[in-house]
């Protein structure tokens, strides 16, 4: 009885010795050098090729050093192909030597960066104010020129009458427009047609 109770007291006292040992290591701080430590929090990085859609804007000088300006509430850049942006809800601004200012708005579009060129779609509206509204659903735009090309119906609103035809194109700083492929025009309550190419 003696040798098995004083095994047990060897035990005891060993199991108190390790408690006290952890006990010391706890509080000294000793324990929390051999933990992996975490640190603070980093701001989030954002992944590298990651499309983000935002407002977008672009803005310079055309051929005839005349501002404008393309802006867009939506505007995110295509994964495929990195030179074109797709936009949304676009407003955009023109302006010829002469002074006279344009506006062009559509639904969509995709703004190509390397040729400066736009594809519209939805809702295309061409307006030169006290000249001229034109209103078709597709256009091509090559900015820098201020050429617009469009191979869809388009209604043309003017001062003194309306003009309908199945394709537009402006050129020549808008000096030049030409109506394509049939024409219906009416001016001042008497209505013409026609069916070629002016």
């Amino acid at each position: 009885r003696f040798a098995a109770l004083s095994q047990a007291l060897s035990w005891l006292a060993v199991i108190i010795g390790l408690g006290f040992l952890v006990l010391f290591v706890v509080q000294t701080g000793v324990l929390n050098g051999l933990l992996p430590q975490t640190g603070p929090i980093g701001p989030v990085v954002p992944v590298t090729d990651q499309i983000t859609a935002t407002e977008s804007t672009v803005s310079g000088l055309d051929r005839e050093s005349q501002p404008y300006q393309v802006k867009a509430k939506r505007g995110w850049q295509d994964e495929k192909q990195p030179v074109l942006v797709h936009l949304e809800a676009i407003e955009a601004k023109f302006r010829s030597t002469s002074g006279a200012a344009y506006t062009l708005s559509a639904d969509t579009g995709r703004y190509d960066t390397k040729v400066k060129e736009l594809e519209l779609e939805g809702n295309v509206v061409i307006v030169q104010a006290a000249r001229f509204t034109a209103v078709m659903d597709k256009a091509h735009v090559v900015v820098e020129e201020k050429k617009l090309t469009s191979a869809a119906p388009v209604d043309v609103t003017l001062e003194n009458g309306t003009i309908s035809a199945n394709g537009l194109e402006i050129s020549d700083d808008g000096r030049r427009i030409l109506f394509l492929n049939g024409i219906k025009a009416r001016f001042g309550g008497t209505g013409t047609k026609g069916d070629g190419n002016p």
